[in-house]
């Protein structure tokens, strides 16, 4: 079958099963993501395995002649899908409530890298891996991955909440700290390679390159968004501010990852909450949310079942489960104790700690890199990735259960109030 063909056909079933299930899982009272997620791992090789379906599946993509294969499209897809998603987050984020938590943000950033990096080095090395293998496997933990925590406090109302923007907010501090750590623990690795300043210089060179980008992104990136709207009245058109905003955020995304070095979700979060301090706002995220709820959100989280294969975890369940231990947690205690010293109530730190246990993108692709350059084996490999679909899966349960029930009540001129069900008012 054409690979168009292929592609029109999967992201169909692909998304439609992923709604089934998120909206079963809303009936029973569990996290839309959840059934998304479950979904992909169905699909995925734990389950059905739909690759090996000649629907699914093109001999010549897989004997290499031809240059592209469903997997990988649906990957891309995957891609654009958590870009969108985290400038949906950043469109829902109260500016000046981020602003205000900033300190317990940073500070619950540095305790959610710090634990789980020296858990998960002592753990594996505790386990028999050799030391290189083991502070890897560390680096691999330090990462959080805040787009099903973000879609799932949208689903509950509490993107806007205190406790939710200092999880945003700590979760952009965390790619940065995470992402410096990886840096310094391969470029130690290629200095023990090849002794000399290359290494180091490497290391140098990319906290440079992320705090370059930081300064450009908080410096000029509201001044780029306001010139973007501003040329954008001399276009005519339906749905120009929503085009114009998608195309600042696969901008900055692109600039984070290319310029920063940075994961590209850092770029278009960023985006996200430039605009929402432009009066466009209110437009914007609309078409946005509906965009995202009916294509991108369900067909990213059900793409992150789909690199699972859980039965590659058989044998090596006493190193899954500490792993696993440390990684909930490393960051539980980790990130909930910076907040608390902060100055965050004690139900508050607990709630962001939850809110940074999933890992997810940065953590397969931090795990990708250590495969690849052979610093951790294809069954630690295999380890970590189940690891990933484990944590995204405790992060949306567990937020529901601590998270207060009442609702949240959004500012009335918000596009959050705007969307929650009216009260009946008493005759």
């Amino acid at each position: 079958m054409d690979i168009s063909l292929q592609i029109l056909l999967f992201v169909a079933v692909l998304i439609l099963l992923a709604k089934t299930l998120g909206g079963l899982g809303a009936r029973t009272g569990l996290p839309v993501v959840l059934g998304e997620l479950l979904a992909g791992v169905i699909l995925g090789p734990t389950l059905l395995n739909v690759w090996r379906f000649s629907w699914f599946s093109s001999p010549a993509a897989v004997a290499g002649r031809l240059p592209l294969s469903l997997a990988a499209v649906v990957k891309v897809f995957a891609q654009l899908g958590v870009v969108v998603l985290m400038f949906l987050a950043g469109l829902d984020t109260d500016v000046e409530m981020m602003r205000k938590a900033v300190g317990p943000a940073f500070w619950a950033a540095c305790g959610g890298v710090i634990l789980p990096f020296v858990g998960g080095a002592s753990v594996a090395r505790a386990v028999g891996l050799g030391w290189r293998e083991a502070v890897f496997v560390g680096a691999i933990l330090t990462a959080t991955s805040v787009s099903i925590t973000a879609q799932t406090l949208m689903t509950m109302n509490q993107l806007r909440s205190k406790v939710g923007s200092t999880i945003l907010g700590a979760a952009v501090i965390d790619d940065v700290l995470g992402l410096t750590v990886l840096s310094v623990v391969i470029a130690a690795e290629w200095r023990a390679a090849a002794p000399g300043p290359s290494g180091w210089t490497g290391v140098g060179a990319t906290v440079v390159r992320m705090v370059l980008f930081l300064l450009f992104a908080f410096l000029l990136g509201p001044r780029l968004v306001r010139l973007g709207f501003k040329l954008a009245r001399h276009l005519y058109g339906p749905h120009i501010a929503v085009t114009v905003s998608l195309a600042l955020a696969f901008i900055f995304a692109f600039l984070a990852e290319y310029l920063g070095g940075m994961a590209a979700i850092t770029g278009s979060y960023l985006a996200g909450l430039f605009i929402a301090s432009t009066p466009a706002h209110g437009q914007v995220i609309q078409d946005v949310r509906s965009l995202t709820n009916s294509f991108f959100g369900p067909l990213f989280f059900a793409s992150v079942g789909l690199e699972v294969n859980a039965r590659e975890v058989a044998g090596r369940w006493g190193l899954f489960v500490l792993l696993l231990a440390v990684a909930v947690l490393g960051k539980v205690f980790g990130c909930g104790l910076g907040a608390w010293l902060k100055g965050l109530r004690g139900r508050e730190s607990l709630l962001l700690g939850v809110g940074m246990i999933p890992r997810g993108e940065v953590e397969l692709i931090t795990a990708s890199i250590g495969w690849s350059a052979g610093l951790i084996s294809s069954p630690v490999y295999s380890v970590v990735v189940v690891l990933v679909l484990a944590t995204t899966l405790i992060a949306p349960i567990s937020l529901h259960v601590f998270f207060p029930r009442e609702p949240f009540i959004a500012p009335a001129d918000s596009p959050v109030a705007a969307e929650l069900p009216k009260r009946p008012v008493d005759p």
